[in-house]
C-alpha cells in the first residue's frame, strides 16, 4: 500500500462458520508504527455480529487485489482498567508551546470506579496548569459525580465542571469543548455545564511540566475506573454554534467513534501492546507506570462497556401528591441519544388520569426536526434543537386545571429556566408559559413570555414579564372562563384571559427555542384539578 492510502481503497468482509457474511468498516489504512515499510489496516467489525461469535475468516480487497483469509476470534469487549495509582497511556509532545491552541472538543466513553473524585481521564502533563485537564470533582449529588477540568490562558488556570454527571460504575460518554466565549461539559451528549473563557488557551509547555499527552492522569490524581474510546478535535470544535445554538444543545454521541476530522483517536475495546493513534498522526501510546514500579494499566473484559449500564443513575421517585390528576418525576433511568438511544419520556408515573404515554410535537418541525425530550439524573431534558412541546392527557371534564413544574437550577448553568405547555389540543394548537429566554444571553435573562399557537401561528400575549430572583416551581392555572393565572412558587405573576383553545384539556412541557439544552430543565411535572 502507498502512504497516505485513503482507508476508502480498502474493502473487507467477514465469514462465519456457517458460510454468513459481514461487511466489515475500514477505519484506517497506513504505515506500522515502529515496523519501517509495513502498512497497517485497522478494521471495525460489524454491529450484526454477535459478541461470541467464535472463530471467523477475514479478507480484504485492495485496488483488486484481494488478501488471504485471516483466522479472527470474535470474543468479549474489553476497556482499559486504570487502578488510581499512577498509571498511563503516555503520547509524548502533544501540546505544541508558545501558541494559542484555540478551540477543542475532548470525548471519552468511560466509566468512573468509586473514589474518582478529583482524579482525571486525561491531562496535558503533570504541572499545576493544563492546556486541557478533564475528568470528574465531588459528586453533584448524594449520588453522582461532576465532570470537572481546566484550561490554562498563558497566566493562570480556568476552572469548569458540571451540574449532572454518573454514578460510579455508570458507563457514559463524557465530553468536553470550547468554541472561543464557553467552555461546555456534556454528559451521555446532554449539556450539563457552561463556563465563560474568551482564552487565550495555552499549554504552560515543559518547564511547566506540560506539553505531553497523559491517557488515565500523570503522576497524580490518576484516574481510577475504565476508557474505552478516546477522539479529540484540537483547533476546531465539531460543536462550535452553527447559528441555532449548537454548542448548548444535545448531540447523539458516536458509539465507535470515527477518525474523520478528529486529531486524536483510540480505541481501547481490544486488548493491544501498544494504544494507536487512529487519526492519521502517527503517534503511539505506551502503557506505563510512573515512579515506583507498579502493574500498568490493564485491559480487561467489560460487557457493559457498549451498554447503558446504570447503577444509582438517578433519584428514588418524589411522593406523589395525594389529589393529583397526573404526576411525573421522572425518576427513572437516563433515556438520551447516548448508547445509539432515541430518548423519550416513557409514561407518567401517577395520577388520577392513570398513566399516560407522553406524546411529541412542535409548531416548525419542518424546520427543526422532529421534537425529542429525555431523561438525564431523574430530569426531563430537551433532545432535539428547536420549539417543541411534550404532553398528555388529563382526561379533565371540566378544564379548570393547575399544572406546575420544578426547573432546580444548577451552580454551572443547568435548570435556570422551564416552561409549560396547557390547553394542549396537539403540537401545533397550545398555551405556553416559559421562563425568560434571550437569544443573545439566555444565562442571565429572567422573565416570562405567554402565548399561544394556533394551528402553528404563535401569538405571543405578553413578553417580558419580571420574574422574582429566587423561585422553583412554575405554575399556571387555566379555566374553562379563560382565565389564566401565573406564579412562581406562590408568588404572583402575571393573569390574563382568553377563549382560545379553551376546551383542550392536555397538559406538558415546553421548550421555546433552539440551543436550550443546558439551561432548561423539568421536574416533578404535577396537575391538579383548579378550585
Amino acid at each position: 500500500m502507498q502512504p497516505g492510502e485513503n482507508a476508502s481503497a480498502v474493502t473487507a468482509y467477514a465469514e462465519d462458520g456457517m458460510g454468513q457474511t459481514y461487511a466489515l468498516s475500514v477505519e484506517y489504512v497506513g504505515p506500522m508504527l515502529g515496523q519501517e515499510g509495513l502498512s497497517q489496516v485497522i478494521i471495525r467489525l460489524s454491529d450484526g455480529m454477535s459478541p461470541n461469535l467464535g472463530d471467523v475468516r477475514v479478507r480484504i480487497t485492495y485496488r483488486g487485489l484481494t488478501s488471504n483469509w485471516v483466522s479472527v476470534r470474535i470474543g468479549p469487549r474489553y476497556a482499559l482498567a486504570f487502578n488510581g495509582s499512577s498509571q498511563s497511556v503516555a503520547f509524548g509532545n502533544f501540546f505544541p508551546e508558545n501558541v494559542d491552541l484555540g478551540d477543542f472538543f475532548w470525548e471519552f466513553w468511560a466509566v468512573p470506579g468509586e473514589n474518582s473524585a478529583g482524579r482525571y481521564m486525561m491531562s496535558d502533563g503533570y504541572g499545576g496548569a493544563h492546556a486541557l485537564l478533564f475528568g470528574f470533582s465531588n459528586t453533584s449529588s448524594a449520588q453522582r459525580y461532576a465532570l470537572f477540568g481546566g484550561t490554562y490562558d498563558g497566566t493562570e488556570p480556568r476552572y469548569f465542571a458540571s451540574d449532572d454527571g454518573p454514578a460510579p460504575g455508570e458507563w457514559g460518554h463524557f465530553a468536553v469543548g470550547w468554541d472561543g466565549r464557553y467552555i461546555t461539559t456534556y454528559y451521555n451528549g446532554v449539556p450539563v455545564g457552561r463556563t465563560l473563557f474568551t482564552g487565550p488557551r495555552r499549554t504552560p509547555g515543559q518547564r511547566g511540566g506540560g506539553g505531553g499527552l497523559f491517557i488515565g492522569g500523570s503522576d497524580h490524581s490518576n484516574f481510577v475506573g475504565r476508557i474505552a474510546q478516546v477522539r479529540a478535535y484540537e483547533g476546531s470544535n465539531p460543536r462550535r454554534d452553527n447559528g441555532r445554538g449548537q454548542s448548548a444543545a444535545a448531540f447523539a454521541p458516536q458509539t465507535i467513534f470515527e477518525p474523520e476530522g478528529s486529531s486524536f483517536l483510540i480505541n481501547l475495546l481490544q486488548p493491544a501492546p501498544t494504544a494507536a493513534d487512529l487519526s492519521g498522526n502517527n503517534r503511539v501510546g505506551v502503557f506505563t507506570t510512573w515512579g515506583n514500579p507498579g502493574p500498568n494499566p490493564q485491559f480487561v473484559v467489560d460487557p457493559a462497556v457498549r451498554n447503558p449500564f446504570i447503577r444509582n443513575g438517578f433519584d428514588s421517585p418524589s411522593v406523589v401528591p395525594s389529589n393529583s390528576r397526573v404526576y411525573d418525576s421522572f425518576s427513572r433511568p437516563n433515556a438520551t441519544y447516548a448508547f445509539d438511544g432515541v430518548g423519550g419520556l416513557g409514561s407518567t408515573e401517577a395520577g388520577s388520569a392513570g398513566r399516560q404515554a407522553w406524546r411529541f410535537g412542535g409548531p416548525d418541525e419542518a424546520t427543526y426536526g422532529l421534537t425529542v425530550f429525555g431523561i438525564l439524573t431523574g430530569r426531563a431534558v430537551i433532545l432535539s434543537n428547536g420549539p417543541g412541546i411534550a404532553w398528555v392527557p388529563t382526561n379533565s371534564s371540566t378544564g379548570d386545571l393547575e399544572i406546575r413544574v420544578n426547573r432546580n437550577r444548577g451552580a454551572w448553568g443547568s435548570g435556570i429556566h422551564t416552561g409549560l405547555a396547557f390547553r394542549v389540543r396537539d403540537g401545533r394548537n397550545f398555551f405556553f408559559a416559559y421562563t425568560g429566554v434571550s437569544e443573545i444571553d439566555p444565562f442571565n435573562t429572567r422573565t416570562l413570555t405567554v402565548g399561544y399557537y394556533l394551528n402553528g401561528t404563535r401569538t405571543n400575549m405578553v413578553t417580558n414579564v419580571s420574574m422574582p430572583g429566587e423561585w422553583t416551581t412554575l405554575r399556571v392555572y387555566t379555566k374553562s372562563t379563560g382565565e389564566i393565572a401565573v406564579y412562581a412558587d406562590g408568588n404572583f405573576v402575571f393573569r390574563t384571559s382568553s377563549d382560545t383553545l379553551v376546551n383542550a384539556t392536555g397538559s406538558g412541557l415546553y421548550n421555546d427555542l433552539y440551543g436550550l439544552g443546558l439551561t432548561n430543565r423539568w421536574d416533578n411535572f404535577t396537575v391538579v384539578d383548579a378550585p
